[in-house]
This record gives C-alpha cells, structure tokens and sequence, in this order.
C-alpha cells in the first residue's frame, strides 16, 4: 500500500503506452481479486460467480461512500480524488484504512468530447490504413494508463474501491445485448472499432481478452445507506435476484442498467429498485444515483426527484454519501 503514491504517479505521467507484460500482469493480479471477492458485499450468482449486485447496507453501512461519475480517460479526475481530504486524511489514506467505500460508475475508455478532434484525427488515418497512428495513441495512453491506476487500486484496495460497468465497457465493440449489454460504440466516428484494432495490432487478442473479461467481471449495480448506484438510469425494474444473476443467457439487466438514455426508462423503474433492495430503514431519504448521461451544470433530477445523474463531462466532480439525506447541492463537489 505505501508504494501506491509512487505507482500513480508514474503510470499517471508516462506519454508512453503500458509495457505488455506490466498491462497483462496488472490485469491477472486484478481479475483474481474480482473473482474472489467478499459475499458478505458480493453475493454469488447461481453459477457461484461474483453477482451483479454490490450490496453495502449491513457489514459497511457506517461509512462515508464517493461516487464518481464517468471516466472516460480523465486520469486527473482519479488522482484529484486520491489527493482530496476529508477531515484532514486524503481518500487514498482513508481507502487504505478501510474508512471510505469508492464506487466508480464505469466508461473508462473514450475521451469523448474533450478528444473529439483527436479523435476525428485517428479516423481519417485509420481509413488510409494506418491504425497504429499518433492521435490514437495518444487517445490509448489515456486509456490504458488510466486502466492500469483503477487496477492498482481496486488489487490493493478490493473491499473498498470499486467500479461499475458502464456502456463503454466492450473492448472487444461487441453486439451483445442479452447477458452482458454490449452494443459496438460510434460517436464522432468508429471509436469502438478502432480501439480493438488498435489494441489487436499493439498487442494481441490475449491482451483484448484480458480486459474483456476484467469488463464482465465487473458489477453493474451498487447499494449504500440511502442511496443506489448504476452507471445509468435503470430502463425498468429488475429484482434483487435478477440483479445478481446478471449474466444468465437470457438477461437484459447490464444493458438495462447501462445504456438507458433521457426519456427510455419507465416511470417508477427507479422507486421500485430503491425499495427492492435498501432495508426499510434507508428508504426515506434514499436517492438513486448514475451518470452516462451528460449534465449541464452540477447534477440533474429525474424520476420525480429520486433519481441524481452526475456526470459532467467538463467538470472534476464526485458525489458523497455520508449517512444524511443528499444535498446535490452541497454534497456533489467539484475537486
């Protein structure tokens, strides 16, 4: 744990992409973690996997949770929060001591609009068949360095800092809606294709598969005291059980918890989920709360004021839960 500092800081500056052995070794210390976590917080599936539920209403309800809102490459947004004090100790000195729950909502990669002429950039290169160009890696040093710092942290702090599956979590630009929500990604142009092929001709396909499966390893789904977490509002209801058993054959839950955009969900979807799975005892001042959706200013209310998104892309933001009833006035902070 003491060297963490010193391991953010150099993955955090380095212009250069992650050594294949650092990347893939980073990856397997990871993955073991996830496949082992703690079912007094991660309850097993039917298959006796790590479910799609984080459930925080019992062993660790009495503790402050930050929620942080879309990555999308912001390695400052991570290291800003590490360095933030809460009554004089930084989040990192709090996570190491077990005083603190992080929960990111997800999308790692894609820098989205502030990359959007990079972006455009990497494209007309890859359509003259160069895929390995400058603006893309510059785009994937982002990526990955970032990827690597969520993975240092969540090795070393496994019961205290974690990450929800957001949209963006598809390396492989999957079509895979039912079990594991995956739709391939254009925005400005073919982002999701050209980061596999980048990455398939960079490294390799066991790379691609490492982090495909670190992606559907993660949950999608996360309850707190007075407040539930997905990185997108919930399209409909879904059960605790349904929840947690996320990646049977025939389920929707991932996609429906991560690419729900403004006006899809259905009415009441998000007061349904916060009684199904918060004890009647958090219900009162219970709130849900996402990102995907981009924010003008600090937050946006929807579902009759139940449901928080957070995510503004301009802005280095986290939301803390603390055992009150949320303020997104006072209680969203900008680092």
């Amino acid at each position: 744990m003491s060297q963490i500092p010193s391991v953010l800081e150099a993955f955090s500056s380095s212009k250069e992409l992650p050594p294949y052995e650092e990347l893939f070794t980073l990856l397997e210390k990871t993955g073991s973690v996830m496949e082992e976590e703690v079912t007094s917080y991660r309850p097993k599936d039917k298959n006796g996997k790590p479910g799609g539920l984080l459930d925080f209403t019992k062993n660790y309800s009495s503790i402050p949770v930050i929620v942080v809102p879309d990555l999308h490459a912001r390695i400052p947004l991570i290291l800003k929060l590490m360095d933030f004090k809460i009554q004089g100790k930084t989040v990192l000195e709090l996570l190491e001591k077990k005083e603190i729950l992080v929960c990111c909502v997800g999308d790692i990669f894609h820098s989205e609009r502030r990359g959007k002429e990079r972006w455009k950039k990497a494209y007309q290169e890859c359509e003259r068949g160069n895929s390995l160009n400058e603006f893309l890696n510059e785009e994937m040093v982002e990526n990955l360095r970032l990827l690597e710092i969520l993975l240092v942290l969540k090795a070393n702090c496994k019961e205290n800092f974690h990450i929800l599956k957001g949209n963006h979590e598809n390396i492989l630009n999957e079509d895979h809606i039912e079990k594991y929500g995956n739709l391939p990604f254009k925005k400005f142009c073919d982002e999701g294709k050209m980061v596999t092929v980048f990455m398939r001709n960079f490294y390799d396909d066991l790379i691609l598969h490492e982090i495909s499966c670190f992606e559907k390893s993660l949950p999608v789904c996360a309850a707190f005291e007075n407040c539930v977490v997905s990185h997108a509002e919930p399209e409909v209801f879904y059960s605790r059980e349904e929840i947690i058993n996320y990646h049977e054959e025939k389920s929707r839950v991932s996609y429906a918890l991560t690419w729900t955009a403004n006006g899809e969900a259905e009415e009441g979807s998000v007061k349904k989920i916060i009684s199904e799975l918060l004890p009647l005892k958090f219900r009162k001042n219970a709130l849900f709360i996402t990102g995907h959706r981009p924010v003008a200013e600090k937050y946006a209310l929807r579902q009759q004021g139940l449901l928080v998104q957070i995510h503004n892309p301009e802005e280095m933001q986290v939301a803390i839960i603390n055992g009150k009833k949320f303020n997104p006035e006072e209680d969203i902070i900008r680092l």
